[in-house]
């Protein structure tokens, strides 16, 4: 807004007399005035309350008129709100001539006042124009602070989203390496199983090659032992063995079971093979002493046997002896066998019998295991009835 002279005096009639133009935004003006004003009485009330539209001529313009001729401060209120374009148009009003009486003096006095209340008036301007100011600092700062603030977002967003995708991809990798891996154990553990078919099959041929070895070997020796002259009989021993019928399994005489020592003597006579389950033996009747003692007893044992009873004893323990190497054997017709990594004795017992059409003694208190040699003809002999059909 301009800065405005000494206070004049506006004539009603050279108001009414301005132009629409002028005269509007002198109406705008003073609309401003009025409702910045807290209070305001008479006629300057009633232009407070009236429709804009009723001023702008007539007797609504008139009123008007005459409020701002007749109240100085209204005027100078009003002409502070002007531009300087209007301004010039309405200060062209002619002041009233000087008065040297009281009068004059009182219009000094009422000037004084309408410069000051022009004065607050400009102050009041200046403070909204700063608060208007500082507003729209803080605005643009807002608007600055929410711009970096969505950049920021959709940055986070962004990543978030790449994470993700990331996430994903990684999901995936790990699923197709696990099919992967799975398809490799199928087919390592079909390799494996065709292998350990192949071997079993390989140790069963064997088995039956040594087996039918061994008979040959023994039916020459049988053929030896008849061409030499035959020597006196003798009085038969009590623990003589009973004659046996051939055949898998041996049938033996009514009366006689292999769970009892008597049966067990029975089964156990000269050259018939005796397949003995190590470890099930030894943990039951020596299972205070270590392996390697165990296993020493036991051939002791068995060495034995084959001096008293003529058997052909082979005893098997699982896994390979500790410190490598075999037990030193108590006699050169105990052979002991150690199971190849994978296959246990059962499965070695197992293996034997069915390599060998001839009759064959197993020794073990291993139901599984009795149930698996007996249903391919084997004898079963338990192991307290064992070593006491074996007692020298």
């Amino acid at each position: 807004m301009t800065d405005l002279p000494d206070p004049v005096h506006l004539d009603a009639a050279r108001l009414e007399a301005l132009d629409p133009d002028t005269w509007a935004a002198v109406l705008v003006a003073l609309r401003a005035e009025l409702t910045a004003r807290d209070e305001v009485d008479g006629e300057v009330a009633g232009l407070r309350n009236e429709a804009t539209s009723r001023l702008v001529a007539g007797p609504g313009r008139r009123r008007a008129a005459a409020a701002l001729a007749e109240d100085p401060g209204l005027a100078a209120g009003v002409l502070a709100r002007l531009s300087s374009e209007v301004l010039e148009l309405v200060r062209a009003t002619p002041s009233p001539p000087p008065d040297r009486g009281p009068s004059s003096r009182a219009h000094g006095g009422r000037d004084d006042r309408l410069r000051a209340e022009v004065e607050r008036a400009k102050e009041r301007a200046r403070e909204f124009q700063d608060d208007r100011d500082r507003w729209r600092r803080r605005a643009e700062g807002a608007e600055t602070r929410a711009a970096r603030l969505e950049a920021e977002l959709a940055s986070a967003r962004a990543e978030a989203a790449a994470a993700a995708a990331e996430i994903e991809r990684r999901e995936a990798e790990l699923a197709d390496a696990a099919d992967a891996r799975e398809r490799a154990v199928a087919r390592e553990r079909r390799r494996r199983d065709g292998e350990v078919a192949r071997l079993e099959e390989a140790i069963v041929e064997l088995r039956r090659a040594e087996e039918e070895r061994r008979v040959t070997a023994r039916r020459q020796e049988e053929a030896a032992r008849s061409a030499r002259p035959t020597p006196a009989p003798s009085a038969p021993a009590d623990d003589a063995p009973v004659g046996l019928e051939p055949g898998r399994p041996t049938p033996l005489p009514d009366g006689l079971s292999p769970a009892t020592t008597e049966g067990a003597r029975a089964l156990l006579g000269p050259g018939r093979l005796v397949l003995v389950d190590g470890y099930n033996v030894t943990r039951q009747h020596r299972g205070d002493q270590d392996l390697e003692g165990q296993r020493t007893w036991l051939i002791q044992r068995l060495a034995t046997a084959v001096a008293v009873r003529g058997i052909r004893p082979v005893i098997v323990f699982d896994g390979q002896r500790a410190g490598g190497g075999r037990p030193l054997l108590g006699h050169h017709k105990v052979e002991v066998r150690f199971t190849a990594s994978g296959i246990t004795a059962d499965d070695e017992i197992v293996f034997a019998v069915a390599a060998t059409d001839e009759p064959v003694v197993v020794v073990t208190d291993d139901r599984e295991l009795q149930d698996r040699v007996m249903a391919t003809g084997a004898d079963v002999v338990p192991t307290t009835a064992f070593l006491g059909a074996v007692r020298g």
